[in-house]
């Protein structure tokens, strides 16, 4: 029997309330039920998920596996990508869902252009209100070298634009161990990842879709919560900066992750800090301090170009104790 036409990966916990939506979506996909593999991870729910997945056992090609206890997103991500058979494989939250046909468009769309990943658009909703965001690259349709869409540093880039479920990946991705997450990251995993993607692979593609529609505001999701997890994006960043150590040509995008990083730094304190423990407050200024301390400081200049009257004042304080 051939291969799968793609895997479609799905990390879930406790999510009984939406995974039918992203389950219906995926029948209504154009695939015969061997062309799509459907792969769920119950990453030890205590609510009815798997009965609610069950009951698509007649309607997809579906794979269950099942944590007794939780071992995090990425952990679920990779135990479902050894478990993969198909040629192209993407990934699916529990809480979002694809319009009619948007599969089909990716799997036609990588298989068209000979990538290695192609990424696109996607819609945000929230209650009834619906926002495309858009990826960050104007050319679409075409083979592109992926660190050619690293740079400019102080501009919107494709490393910002991290999210695995914005994107499809070849087979050929998955066996050169590039689509592995850090198993100890348990938010933050998709910044990383998707560094090695336009380090590491050797062609992506941007296409002009919008049919994945990323659910905003679901109190399950990690990015509604305040506590230690949120800082995983220290060592996340950590392992970037690691990467770009390892070859002098890489050195030119070094500016480009510590603008990535500010950021991040920014937005937890000024939209979770409040709601952060003093303990949690602590360590994230900590964190980032000795984070910033291996970096030179001529590389934090030219990070800090541009970057902005509003939010410099914010992570100043932060930057001078690291100098």
């Amino acid at each position: 029997m051939p291969a799968p036409v793609v895997s479609v990966i799905i990390a879930a916990k406790n999510a009984e309330d939406t995974i039918g939506g992203s389950l219906r979506g995926l029948v209504n996909q154009g695939f015969g039920k061997d062309e799509l593999e459907v792969i769920v991870v119950d990453d030890g729910s205590d609510d009815d998920t798997a009965e609610v997945v069950t009951e698509f056992s007649d309607r997809l090609n579906l794979v269950e596996i099942r944590n007794a206890q939780s071992r995090g997103v990425s952990t679920a991500r990779n135990t479902a990508l050894k478990a993969s058979t198909g040629r192209t494989i993407t990934y699916l939250d529990a809480d979002d869902w694809y319009a009619p046909g948007h599969l089909r468009s990716l799997t036609d769309a990588i298989t068209g252009l000979g990538v290695d990943f192609v990424k696109t658009n996607y819609l945000i909703v929230n209650g009834f209100n619906r926002k495309l965001r858009r990826a960050p690259c104007a050319q679409h349709n075409t083979a592109l070298n992926p660190r050619d869409h690293i740079l400019p540093h102080d501009a919107s880039t494709m490393v910002d634009f991290p999210e695995c479920w914005t994107g499809i990946y070849s087979r050929a991705m998955a066996d050169r161990g590039l689509l592995d997450f850090d198993p100890t990251l348990r938010t933050c995993e998709d910044r990383p990842w998707t560094w090695r993607h336009h380090l590491e692979s050797d062609s992506f593609a941007v296409v002009d879709t919008a049919g994945l529609c990323y659910r905003k505001g679901s109190t399950t999701s990690l990015t509604a919560i305040f506590d230690e997890r949120q800082l995983d994006f220290i060592p996340a960043f950590r392992s970037v900066f690691a990467m770009l150590e390892t070859d002098p040509s890489l050195r030119r995008f070094e500016q480009k992750a510590v603008r990535n990083f500010l950021s991040i730094l920014y937005f937890q304190i000024v939209n979770r800090g409040s709601s952060m423990s003093r303990t949690v407050r602590e360590q994230l200024n900590l964190g980032a301090v000795n984070t910033l301390k291996n970096i030179g400081n001529d590389v934090i200049d030219l990070a800090l170009t541009n970057y902005g009257e509003r939010r410099l004042p914010v992570i100043e304080p932060i930057v001078r104790r690291a100098r």
